[in-house]
């Protein structure tokens, strides 16, 4: 299946029947691709919320990708592994076999490199615009997402700042996509 050009990242859920609900909606509003984070939740949390996600998400046909350990994968029937770019920095390999989506998260070139090193599916990259989440990284500006996309061969989504109104400029910027919850994200 192709990448779409939509990768939601779920935000922290905080009241579980309300993050069901959104994520049903989202679902329900064409997402194909997800990244499962959950920021905030505890391992076992985590894999009790994954374990009502994933077969949600499975019955639209869109695939998710957990973070943490690669186990996780085959344990909560996962399409795949998000690492952020800690984890990606403690990889030296793929985590996964090749059937597995693997998304790596990087904010530069060399990052990203690295993910594209070890057979990352594709990357994503931020901040491409300012963002309160990374109010310490300066953004890269959707130019300096066409100089990163341009030396690699893996798809790069663009997140940080960004919202599915965003789509046609990181299209331009020799981009698979968007990343992100504005805009795909349905919390009402």
């Amino acid at each position: 299946m192709p990448l779409p050009n939509h990768y939601l990242i779920t935000p922290a859920p905080t009241d579980e029947a309300a993050f069901l609900a959104a994520l049903e909606r989202s679902l329900q509003s064409g997402i194909q691709l997800l990244q499962f984070k959950a920021k905030g939740l505890s391992e076992a949390e985590y894999r009790a919320l994954a374990a009502k996600v994933i077969p949600r998400a499975h019955r639209y046909d869109c695939q998710v990708l957990v973070t943490g350990d690669a186990a996780l994968v085959n344990e909560l029937g996962a399409d795949g592994l998000h690492l952020d770019s800690k984890a990606l920095a403690a990889c030296s390999k793929r985590p996964l076999p090749d059937y597995f989506l693997i998304a790596v998260s990087g904010h530069s070139l060399k990052e990203l490199q690295a993910g594209e090193a070890i057979g990352a599916s594709f990357g994503v990259l931020s901040p491409i615009n300012y963002t309160s989440a990374h109010p310490n990284i300066e953004p890269l500006g959707w130019e300096g997402m066409k100089a990163v996309t341009e030396q690699l061969s893996i798809p790069v989504y663009a997140l940080g700042g960004v919202s599915a109104d965003d789509e046609a400029a990181a299209l331009a910027a020799g981009g698979r996509g968007i990343a992100g919850n504005k805009g795909l994200w349905k919390a009402d």
